[in-house]
């Protein structure tokens, strides 16, 4: 991902695709020797997308009964039973692992290593919590170990991003996508909210954080944060529309998605609000998001900043995806500015202090070469990054250069 003074790692994207002809999602399987938060959040909605495709062709929603009487009670149990057995328990080995090699991640770009990953199954079937054992490098700042605190939420959320991106292009909630979304999306706010373990990945972030700015003043208090965490789970739609395709739309009504609807501000105009927080090594930051969508082109627009206690940060971010100049090609672009205090940490064992203005450019060229049933083509991302904290990359700048081949699988639905 990161071009250094040294080398250049090129990855190789393969785009799957598969939705209405007025659809635009993409499902990406991505390869890099050195994997990443982006990499394996791509990788996972692509096998989530599969999983939603495969139940589908294989698994019926209603059991034909010989006589009708019972079926309102037989097939809405069916489909709870199924939830249970399948989309539960593949949707939290797959986030929690995703959860905990996001701490791995962190620790890996600090110098370190993973030792093992433990999981155990969720409630009922187990009340043990899933673990991961790091091997910590000699040279190690405070903030790299906030990074290790906050790394497996983070991961979450970047994953959690790439499905609303998809949700939103293809304006409906699959339901095979329901608990994966409140798993991720939520992951930082229910994690902070109702876990009161004191060694918990909030609870130790919260700690390590006031060690670092508050010596013996308590400036970032539970209670606060504990706060944050209810106005992001309540104030974000997308939870109410999964729980709705997932509960009533599917276990009641027997349906494979459910529409999503955007606030109309006019006949091509739709906008969607929501709120989240981010833990950064230099505290959390408060973020608030809009989208628009333009016809068939979404955009995202965002402004973050820092807790008043803590010290002053502040970010704009934008995405685009899905313009279209030509039948043919099309663009979508990345984008984030930023302010940030002081962040400490190791490269190579070398100290690096980085503060102030920053920020990251990305540029997505999507060049279509067969179009039959299906769709083929070529897609390259370049772009930069410099020095600093952004949500699912690497601290340090470099050059961002990736090329490889899409295609979509078009669905009757």
């Amino acid at each position: 991902m990161i071009m250094t003074k040294n080398k250049i790692v090129f990855i190789i994207l393969l785009f799957i695709v598969k939705s209405s002809s007025n659809a635009q999602s993409t499902y990406n399987i991505v390869y890099e020797k050195q994997f990443h938060q982006n990499i394996v959040a791509d990788n996972l909605n692509t096998g989530f997308h599969l999983i939603d495709y495969l139940d589908s062709l294989l698994i019926p929603k209603i059991i034909p009964l010989p006589q009708n009487n019972f079926g309102n009670i037989i097939n809405p149990i069916f489909r709870l039973s199924k939830l249970f057995f399948t989309n539960y328990l593949i949707t939290d080995y797959a986030l929690t692992i995703n959860h905990e090699l996001g701490h791995g991640f962190r620790m890996i770009e600090a110098g370190g290593a993973i030792e093992k990953i433990v999981y155990n199954m969720p409630p009922p079937f187990t009340n043990e919590f899933s673990y991961i054992n790091l091997n910590w490098p000699t040279n190690f700042t405070q903030q790299q170990g906030l990074m290790i605190n906050l790394g497996g939420s983070e991961s979450n959320l970047v994953f959690s991003d790439v499905m609303r991106k998809n949700i939103l292009l293809d304006n409906k909630f699959k339901y095979n996508y329901s608990f994966s979304y409140l798993y991720s999306s939520n992951d930082m706010p229910g994690y902070t909210a109702f876990v009161t373990r004191p060694a918990s990945d909030p609870n130790q972030y919260r700690r390590n954080l006031n060690t670092l700015y508050g010596g013996d003043k308590n400036v970032l208090t539970r209670a606060k944060i504990r706060n944050y965490s209810y106005l992001a789970l309540f104030t974000d739609p997308m939870n109410f529309y999964a729980l709705k395709s997932v509960f009533y739309d599917y276990v009641i009504k027997g349906e494979n998605s459910s529409k999503v609807e955007m606030i109309n501000l006019n006949s091509r105009l739709k906008y969607l609000p929501r709120f989240r927080f981010e833990y950064t090594p230099y505290g959390p930051e408060l973020v608030y998001q809009n989208y628009f969508k333009f016809d068939s082109t979404l955009l995202q627009f965002s402004f973050s900043h820092s807790d008043s206690k803590l010290p002053d940060s502040w970010r704009i971010a934008a995405n685009i995806w899905e313009i279209k100049p030509m039948d043919k090609l099309s663009f979508n672009f990345s984008g984030q500015i930023w302010h940030q205090p002081e962040i400490q940490f190791y490269q190579n064992d070398k100290l690096i202090n980085v503060d102030g203005l920053g920020g990251k450019l990305i540029t997505t060229i999507n060049y279509d070469m067969i179009k039959n049933k299906h769709l083929y083509g070529l897609t390259l991302q370049v772009g930069y990054k410099s020095n600093g904290y952004a949500i699912g990359e690497q601290l340090y700048k470099g050059m961002i250069i990736r090329g490889g081949l899409f295609f979509q699988l078009y669905d009757d639905e």
